[in-house]
């Protein structure tokens, strides 16, 4: 559009002048009447020989507003699209396009209105928006970001095949343009990317010879350099260098290239020529020289590679990196005593670096110089303060060494010179390196002794080390991981790092299942500030923990009042619906969730799984099936999504008596849901023995040993799951096995009986998407053993 808007204007400027220069050959050729009457007179005669069309525009231009935009309104959709909140970043940027915009706003926002969309999962409204973009200017530069976008859109998912099938439609559509060349340019990179070799080097010769002053086209000369040295086509990849080189015979970077080609050929004295060449161009090309003395390396001519190498520091003797690089080119080489030697000059020029030292440390253990290692490392340790980039690695690199019986000995070992060291002298440095060897050690009590320790050795830290290492814990899911985030809470109070730590507790508490905990916890927390995070985890510990919707509910209606994000409103909706449902309110429910569920934002398929939720629990089953349905169509691989699905085949699968063992086995599960657990028992035992060859009784048991296994009645638990194992045909007899298994691990701390089962359950279910699960349980348990 802007390009045609210049087209014409140029026009009428271009007429504008011609009419001018008439005016003046007119105005040349009068010699008379110098009478203002007669001078009147003919300069309105001379007005009638200007056509109209060429006044008007001077009107236009002269009277034309200049676009006002509203700045910050266009800053705070951009705020909200910067901070993830895609759902109110597509609600302010279609406000903003219904106002005056200039081209370049309009433009940046579409950009950002479809990258919202995509994030949302709404594709069609992301291409429109991106194709819009195209379509006002194919070749402005935010159209060539859009045919990037479109063609992500797709390669994201490594779906490209419709990513190719897109941009050559875009280069179809606009041929000879700026959108053109890129999407070409793609449309190769994507086929090599798939693994089409062959069909891409022709792609990007193609793209070469059609657009040769693309940006892309270096890029487009080097995948292809690329392309036929995969394919072993040297004499091709020679023939394009040279015929590039005929056009820059002084390019370093195609002859440099032509010489890498020679070198891989084994052409060592053509690629020695070359790269000589390049050298005499540029002297100080470490690249270059470093490929020289491989070049020599290759050839057995140790000290001639050695001697390229060298020159490397030669212009550069204070500095630390050259040094670096100089060491590992030697040790890729295995020229070992050279490397340390360069590492060690390294480090006399920069002490600090923790990278030299693993370097260094690295060549002792290619070696097998374990104790030169480990002095290696704590040397650095004794010398990088707390806070350098990488001090952290240094221990773990040598906690990595070993595994075992022997990492424990060494580490046991490296314990006792630390406390010999600290006993001469208080360095906050060797502190925190006791206190992670004992981490990495599993000894996390003591290490939490000495990490608590460092905040009155090492008070600028103010709790970040240790909660670097409760995040590491609750990784791991290990439960000393409530320990770390309780002591930052309790050492540093009164700080937004403690609130965090409790936070994060809560979270932890919550994940773990440790609901009175979290309970406890996030109580505490609400009663001391009223922020909105803490409420809505106080809201679902009530709900999906403590199982009391009452209680639940009356934190989501305080939480209404409250001033809250978009996001936060959505979720305190979405609770207090769910609450609605466990109550029997079904209406309530629903007329809270259906304008959720009717537009797009990140909680559509929350609100749509709820519908469905809400017309099963009420016992509304084709409602329900159609509910989940619609969740599928919306987000068709994430929990939501699964869950929808499980609970189609739960209402197909169980059609039998007229779907009335299935009615009575919801009946229970709401029961279960809103906290009446001894209904739901009774309910389940109830329909098993009125319907004892119900499809439905495998997932009675299942919700019986479920509500077992949270009331810790673990005996009680492993029986109903058994009754669901020894079902023949069950399609949950896997699941149930793995249940077993997990309360016999996690719960029971019998380690012994939990691979007998995750055993059991691999040979006796192959085909079951648990064996993988049950795999990766028995590997853990074995390293355990060890």
């Amino acid at each position: 559009m802007i390009g045609r808007q210049h087209r014409q204007r140029n026009v009428v400027i271009s007429n504008l002048f011609l009419g001018c220069q008439q005016l003046k050959l007119f105005l040349r050729s009068q010699k008379q009447s110098t009478r203002i009457g007669a001078g009147f007179g003919t300069v309105a005669g001379l007005l009638f020989l200007i056509p109209a069309y060429l006044l008007t525009p001077l009107t236009t231009f002269a009277q034309d507003p200049p676009i006002r935009e509203d700045q910050i309104a266009i800053q705070n959709a951009h705020d909200l699209y910067y901070a993830q909140k895609y759902s109110e970043a597509v609600e302010a940027y279609q406000v903003l396009l219904k106002t005056p915009l200039r081209q370049h706003s309009k433009d940046a926002i579409r950009m950002n209105l479809g990258r919202s969309y995509a994030k949302l999962g709404d594709d069609a409204m992301a291409l429109q928006s991106f194709y819009a973009v195209i379509d006002d200017d194919p070749d402005g530069s935010y159209a060539s970001q859009a045919v990037h976008r479109i063609g992500a859109l797709f390669r994201e998912r490594y779906q490209y095949k419709e990513a190719i099938a897109r941009c050559r439609q875009l280069a179809g559509k606009y041929p000879n343009t700026q959108t053109a060349a890129i999407a070409r340019y793609l449309v190769a990179q994507y086929i090599f990317a798939d693994g089409g070799y062959d069909e891409a080097i022709e792609n990007y010769r193609s793209f070469l010879n059609d657009f040769p002053s693309s940006p892309y086209r270096n890029s487009a000369l080097n995948s292809l350099v690329r392309l036929y040295r995969l394919r072993h086509r040297y004499i091709d990849a020679e023939e394009l260098i040279r015929d590039e080189l005929r056009q820059k015979p002084n390019d370093i970077n195609l002859i440099e290239r032509l010489a890498d080609l020679y070198k891989a050929q084994e052409k060592y004295d053509e690629a020695l020529s070359l790269y000589r060449s390049v050298l005499e161009q540029n002297p100080k090309n470490t690249d270059i020289l470093k490929k020289l003395g491989e070049l020599y390396a290759e050839r057995g001519q140790q000290d001639l590679a050695a001697e390229q190498w060298t020159k490397i520091v030669q212009d550069d003797p204070d500095q630390a990196y050259r040094y670096q690089q100089l060491g590992s080119i030697y040790t890729s080489h295995q020229m070992y005593e050279k490397a340390v030697e360069a590492y060690e000059t390294a480090i006399s020029l920069n002490s600090k670096d923790v990278q030299l030292y693993n370097r260094l440390a690295d060549v002792y253990k290619i070696q097998g110089q374990v104790d030169m290692a480990v002095n290696t490392y704590l040397r650095a340790l004794s010398v990088v303060d707390i806070g350098y980039s990488g001090r952290d690695t240094l221990v773990q690199s040598m906690a990595e060494i070993y595994e075992g019986v022997q990492q424990e000995r060494l580490l046991e070992q490296v314990i006792d010179r630390i406390q010999v060291s600290l006993r001469t002298e208080r360095n906050p440095s060797l502190t925190l390196a006791l206190a992670e060897v004992y981490f990495y050690r599993g000894d996390l009590d003591l290490a939490l002794k000495h990490f608590k320790r460092m905040r009155q050795l090492y008070p600028a830290d103010r709790g970040r080390i240790l909660e670097k290492y409760a995040q590491i814990l609750e990784r791991n899911q290990n439960p000393k991981a409530a320990d770390f985030y309780q002591a930052i809470a309790e050492l540093f109070p009164n700080t937004p790092l403690a609130w965090t730590a409790r936070m994060k507790l809560a979270q932890f508490y919550e994940r773990s299942g440790r609901w009175e905990d979290a309970l406890t916890v996030l109580t505490n927390m609400t009663q001391r500030s009223s922020q909105p995070v803490a409420q809505l985890l106080l809201g679902n510990v009530w709900l999906h923990g403590i199982r009391d919707p009452g209680a639940a509910l009356q934190v989501y209606l305080e939480l209404a009042n409250q001033p809250l994000s978009t996001d936060q409103k959505m979720q305190v909706r979405l609770g207090v619906a769910a609450c609605y449902i466990l109550q029997g309110k079904f209406e309530e429910a629903e007329s809270t969730l259906r304008p959720i569920a009717d537009v797009n934002s990140n909680f559509k398929a929350d609100a749509q799984k709820l519908i469905g939720d809400a017309h099963l629990l009420r016992g509304d089953i084709e409602a329900a099936v159609t509910a989940y349905k619609r969740v599928l169509d919306i987000a068709m691989s994430n929990p939501l999504s699964n869950d929808s699905l499980d609970r189609i085949v739960l209402i197909q699968s169980n059609s039998d008596y007229s779907s009335e063992p299935l009615k009575r086995y919801l009946e229970a599960l709401r029961s279960d849901l809103s906290g009446e657990t001894e209904d739901a028992l009774r309910l389940c035992q109830e329909t098993m023995k009125e319907y004892p060859t119900a499809l439905i009784v495998d997932d009675l048991w299942m919700l019986i040993g479920g509500i077992h296994q949270r009331e810790a009645r673990y005996t009680d638990a492993i029986s109903a799951f058994q009754h669901v194992a020894i079902l023949e045909g069950s399609p949950i007899a896997a699941e149930a096995t793995a249940k077993i298994a997990d309360i016999y691990r996690w719960q029971l701390n019998e380690p012994g009986k939990a691979q007998e089962t995750y055993s059991a359950l691999i040979q006796d279910y192959p085909e079951s998407v648990i064996v993988a699960y049950a795999r990766q349980q028995l590997d853990a348990l074995m390293k355990e053993k060890q």
